[in-house]
């Protein structure tokens, strides 16, 4: 048997190693003020929470220096973007709401959108390195008056060279009635349109109720198939590094993306996956909230990315 004083000097070893693992999952503040940067040898970068364009505004995978963000000053990765109730659209983007940030005692960085006139709902974004190859967003939303149908539709864009696909159901001349991911490639059918993936009838109500034909920026949709579940890639077959964003499914009701075409045109260019959140009705004073969470690693098998979605989702229901 290990002798008391042998235990205890086993303890105060592991204590720092313990302390610096959380520290390197956490972020730090940067300049210039908004900024928030983190490193976990994995993944490095920095979100940027400063009015303008907000989210994870630079994410490199560390092992190989591959940036998986656009890059240049374009929008990053888990941006709020359209914010929708039945025949409304509040503003342009919600990526450019004024808002209050703080570094919290876990590491996490929560933002604070305040409502406002044109966008009458308290808004908040949690952002947290959850584990060396994760980032994770959750949103929560406040409104101040009566929001039926109400939709936040999140947008990620990627680098030049990541390949869109997209989590799908089997066709009924499968032999394999397994879902698995499909290529999100340009044909002449969907030329011009961005892939719509519902996840059921009442989904595609509200996204054909007009809303995306609301100015500015309007979007034509293809629906090419419903999805098996709200989880997307993007994925560099150069180098094998893979970007996988992932929800639960009762909090997304819609995924799309802009698909693979070479070279690019307007819609393939933007390299983007977005998620639609919430999808219903939402009462004036009622909180409602939606989780994403991205996992980016080298050599992912698709087997591995599912295994991973499903311990995320054992994770979000404790």
């Amino acid at each position: 048997m290990r002798p008391p004083w042998a235990i205890t000097m086993v303890f105060l070893l592991a204590t720092p190693s313990l302390a610096a693992e959380q520290a390197r999952l956490g972020f730090r503040p940067a300049e210039p003020s908004g900024y928030f940067q983190f490193n976990t040898h994995v993944l490095r970068g920095m979100l940027q929470l400063n009015g303008k364009s907000q989210g994870v505004s630079q994410l490199v995978y560390a092992p190989s220096g591959v940036e998986v963000t656009r890059g240049g000053g374009h929008v990053g990765i888990f941006s709020p973007y359209r914010v929708f109730s039945t025949g409304k659209r509040y503003t342009h983007a919600a990526r450019d709401w004024p808002s209050r940030s703080r570094l919290r005692a876990d590491g996490a960085v929560e933002a604070f959108f305040p409502p406002a006139d044109e966008h009458p709902m308290e808004m908040a974004a949690v952002y947290r390195v959850s584990a060396p190859d994760a980032i994770d967003l959750e949103l929560s939303v406040k409104p101040l008056v009566d929001m039926p149908k109400f939709e936040v539709f999140l947008s990620s864009y990627f680098g030049k060279d990541f390949i869109a696909w997209m989590y799908l159901p089997p066709n009924r001349f499968a032999k394999k009635a397994q879902p698995g991911f499909v290529r999100a490639d340009w044909c002449p059918l969907v030329d011009s349109n961005y892939l719509l993936f519902p996840r059921d009838q009442d989904a595609i109500k509200i996204l054909f109720d007009g809303r995306y034909q609301i100015p500015p920026s309007g979007v034509d949709w293809a629906v090419p198939r419903w999805m098996a579940a709200p989880l997307a890639l993007r994925r560099f077959e150069a180098t094998g590094v893979t970007a996988a964003l992932m929800c639960p499914p009762e909090e997304c009701f819609a995924v799309s993306l802009s698909y693979n075409k070479t070279p690019p045109d307007n819609v393939a260019g933007h390299q983007s996956v977005y998620q639609s959140f919430f999808g219903r009705d939402v009462a004036a004073g009622e909180t409602v909230r939606a989780r994403c969470r991205l996992v980016v690693g080298k050599d992912l098998a698709d087997d591995e990315i599912v295994k991973r979605y499903e311990r995320y989702l054992e994770e979000v229901k404790r």
